[in-house]
Formats: C-alpha cells, structure tokens, sequence
C-alpha cells in the first residue's frame, strides 16, 4: 500500500514538472516581429526612394504597408533572428489606382538567404486589372520555423513582368501590408 502512494506521488510531481515546463516555455515565447517597425534598418534595393510606409485600404480593409512604385524589381532586406515555431505573415495586394488601368500584375516573391544559399518560400502574381479577384489584400503565411535560432536575411522581392512577357512597368503599384514574423 505505501509503495503505490510513492508512486502515485512520483507520478503526480512528473506530471507537475511537466506542466510547469510547458507552462514556462509557452510564456516565454518571442513576440512576433513588426517588420514596418523595422523599416528604416532594412537594405532597399535599388533605390530606397522607391519604398515608403503608410496605410493603404484595398476592398475595405486599411492596413499599415511598404508601398513599393515603380515596381522594376525590388528587394526589401531584413536582418532578422528567426524564433522558433516562426511564421512569416503579409499581405500582398496593389493599390487599387491600378486596378482599372491596363498592367500585367506584379510578381511578388519572397525568400530567405544565410549569405550563401537563398531559399525562394512564395511566389505569386497579382493582377487586378485581369483577375478581379485580386482587388484586395490576399494573405500570405510562410513557414520559417527551419531556419529557428539562425540569423537571416529575409528578402521581400517584386518584378513587373510575369516570366516570359515582356517588361511592363505600366500601373505597378504593389503593396506588402503589415509584414510581420509571428509565432505560432
């Protein structure tokens, strides 16, 4: 009989222990990292008078955004620790002066390089002026949690022209709405 008590005790403080543990690992989570917030430390390429940060309303919706004109191939480049279980969470969208003048879209893509490698993560097109469907914020989340404990680069990237058509600069007006790192 006392050898079941100081097992169901053993058994009780492990489960404790256990919670405890969780409990502790879940509260000292990172917070997600604010990517507007740290707009004026990013590498912007190739001129950083083709960026700026304001809110921008698509369909409705008014979200705090890097506007990104004219769209001939950019590269917004963040130095960032990524946290474990880390998301990368944006919003792509173009603003919606573009969504009835004649373009091709913008290519958004973005990515994450350690100095050597770069991993392309998303790629997508987005065409208000022939796909309707596009004229509003379209959400995007990115898995990060490989890179968890590295310091990166994570590099946000438009281009004007879909692959194999011409360059057309014409109403690029591409947005990247509230980009952030969240942990899930």
């Amino acid at each position: 009989m006392k050898g079941n008590r100081a097992a169901l005790v053993v058994v009780v403080a492990i489960v404790l222990v256990a919670a405890g543990w969780w409990l502790f690992k879940r509260s000292t989570r990172a917070a997600s990292i604010d990517l507007i917030a740290s707009f004026e430390t990013a590498k912007k390429q190739p001129d950083a008078s083709m960026f700026s940060v304001g809110d921008a309303t698509l369909n409705g919706e008014t979200r705090k955004a890097i506007a990104v004109q004219p769209t001939v191939g950019t590269r917004l480049t963040y130095k960032v620790m990524v946290p474990d279980d880390a998301w990368l969470r944006v919003y792509v969208g173009l603003k919606p002066e573009a969504w009835e003048k004649p373009g091709d879209g913008v290519l958004f893509f973005f990515g994450v390089s350690d100095g050597r490698t770069w991993d392309p993560l998303f790629t997508q097109v987005v065409d208000p002026f022939n796909n309707k469907a596009d004229r509003r914020w379209i959400q995007v989340m990115v898995d990060l949690s490989a890179y968890a404990g590295e310091e990166v680069d994570v590099i946000f990237n438009t281009r004007s022209a879909q692959e194999g058509k011409p360059d057309n600069h014409d109403n690029d007006l591409a947005l990247w709405g509230t980009p952030e790192i969240v942990v899930r």
